[in-house]
């Protein structure tokens, strides 16, 4: 079947919802909506309460004196690079966040938020790209540091650049790919449906 004839199909009157059937759309969009919000605040949680843990562990090891911040703050601001990443996400995802219009329909409402939602995650993507950078500078530095006090030797630095170079790798590829595959298309297809519901 042809797109072109699919699509007259759909939006034809015959194919038109009633009230019940309506409703029902609405709250299997808010069921989807609230379960991506929950998914969102999960994927956000786990690595906030990893840098949390990573943060005390080296708070700890400054006040007992097992780690000199005098040789060793490399550690130190590839740790404060990771909570200002988290923080420009939060400031972004404030900025962002959906507002609702006073008098729209519960259609339309949830178009806004989902495709609120959307920007949020593709700011996320911008803010990870732009932090890229600014994170391997003190990454290679803090190995680097590590091996001057003799807690690596020159085999545990490589192993270690080793390790954060596939792991960088596997999420740069993994975030542009949902980015343009993902994303972008939900994006538009939001947009449309957003468009058409205006018209």
């Amino acid at each position: 079947m042809e797109f072109e004839t699919l699509q007259a199909a759909w939006r034809s009157p015959a194919n038109t919802p009633d009230d019940k059937a309506q409703a029902y759309l609405m709250e299997e969009l808010m069921h989807m909506l609230k379960a991506r919000r929950r998914g969102e605040r999960l994927l956000f949680a786990i690595p906030v309460t990893a840098m949390t843990l990573f943060s005390i562990i080296a708070a700890q090891a400054i006040a007992s004196g097992r780690m000199d911040m005098g040789r060793e703050w490399g550690a130190v601001v590839m740790m404060g690079v990771c909570w200002l990443m988290f923080a420009a996400v939060l400031i972004a995802g404030l900025m962002l966040r959906n507002r609702k219009t006073a008098g729209g329909s519960p259609m339309r409402d949830t178009l806004e938020a989902m495709l609120a939602a959307n920007r949020r995650a593709r700011a996320n993507v911008r803010i990870f790209w732009m932090m890229l950078p600014v994170f391997m500078a003190p990454m290679v530095v803090a190995v680097g540091q590590l091996q001057d006090v003799g807690k690596a030797s020159e085999r545990d630095g490589w192993q270690m650049l080793f390790v954060f170079g596939v792991a960088l790798v596997a999420s740069v590829g993994w975030n542009t790919g949902r980015y343009h595959w993902v994303m972008k298309p939900e994006q538009r297809r939001l947009e449309a449906l957003l468009k058409e519901y205006e018209a």
